[in-house]
């Protein structure tokens, strides 16, 4: 059979255009697979992100239930340009010398008894100058009597505490009752753990059942500061107070962690935290040894503290 000229050019271009669509399909194949492949590339790269970052936002939320549980409060910097210690110390000064007659009506700290059933009238200590947030400048602590009776005796005594601020002091915050002259009265010990600039107050109020409470200043908030109540012991004053936490717990004891009773061995945990900080009594009625450690001063020693600063 004789093929014509003209049949095999026609072959020719039929096979040249077949091989060349051939090419282009492997081709859009070969980019349809390149393509699904960044695609999931691009996913699998999103879905990491995404999950590390749903790790990290889980790992942020359980760390402030943690410093929630423990007690913690975020980290709040004042304004700590450089201040004028100097104007600091004459701002206290003045507001020391403002408050001498309601400070002064505190005489009851330490509780010895006269002859006649009277607390003794005594130059308490009361007063204390130091930096409880850390920030170099210095904040005053000052107790003073209140709630005058008949015969002009204070019978309640509040804690008030005052920064320099805007070139004038201002109280930060308050503690009333903190001591009083009736009843059985209170014992307190406010304190400053050096490791991490925090104040807490431990208070002791003795009635049908004594209590043991622990308060703690927050950083941050408005003025002035609503105090912490960061745990309580409540027990019998008949049955005696219980120190030894290796003892089983007593039917009368009750132990408060953040308004939640928990176990003996959790709130004696909770206060080991706290002596690993390195707590320093800055004014404590305790009386004994542990009032002279504390870096308290009396009325006429915090004046002439101040008068020596501002010469």
């Amino acid at each position: 059979m004789k093929i014509h000229k003209s049949t095999i050019i026609s072959l020719s271009i039929i096979a040249i255009v077949y091989l060349v669509m051939s090419r282009n399909g492997e081709n859009i194949l070969t980019e349809d697979k390149q393509t699904s492949t960044k695609v999931q590339n691009i996913q699998a790269k999103s879905d990491v992100k995404d999950t590390v970052k749903d790790q990290k936002q889980s790992a942020e939320i359980e760390n402030a239930e943690d410093n929630t549980a423990q007690g913690k409060e975020p980290s709040v910097k004042k304004n700590n340009a450089a201040t004028n210690l100097k104007a600091v110390y004459s701002s206290y000064l003045t507001l020391l010398k403002e408050k001498q007659k309601d400070i002064e009506a505190y005489t009851w700290q330490i509780y010895e008894e006269n002859p006649v059933g009277r607390h003794l009238k005594m130059e308490t200590k009361g007063i204390a100058i130091a930096d409880v947030y850390g920030d170099s400048t210095p904040e005053l602590l000052f107790i003073d009597g209140s709630q005058y009776d008949e015969e002009g005796n204070a019978i309640h005594a509040n804690l008030h505490i005052y920064s320099f601020q805007d070139g004038k002091p201002v109280e930060i915050a308050k503690k009333e009752n903190l001591d009083y002259q009736v009843g059985g009265g209170a014992v307190y010990d406010i304190f400053l753990t050096e490791k991490n600039k925090r104040l807490y107050i431990e208070q002791s109020e003795f009635d049908a059942k004594e209590t043991d409470v622990l308060y703690l200043l927050p950083m941050s908030g408005n003025f002035p500061l609503e105090w912490d109540k960061q745990a309580s012991y409540s027990y019998d004053p008949e049955k005696g107070l219980e120190n030894d936490e290796t003892s089983p717990k007593r039917s009368d004891e009750e132990f408060i962690l953040y308004d939640k009773p928990v176990e003996k061995t959790d709130y004696y945990a909770f206060k080991k935290r706290i002596e690993e900080k390195n707590p320093k009594s800055l004014i404590s009625n305790f009386g004994g040894e542990e009032n002279k450690e504390s870096s308290a001063l009396s009325y006429s020693e915090a004046l002439s503290f101040l008068e020596k600063q501002v010469e």
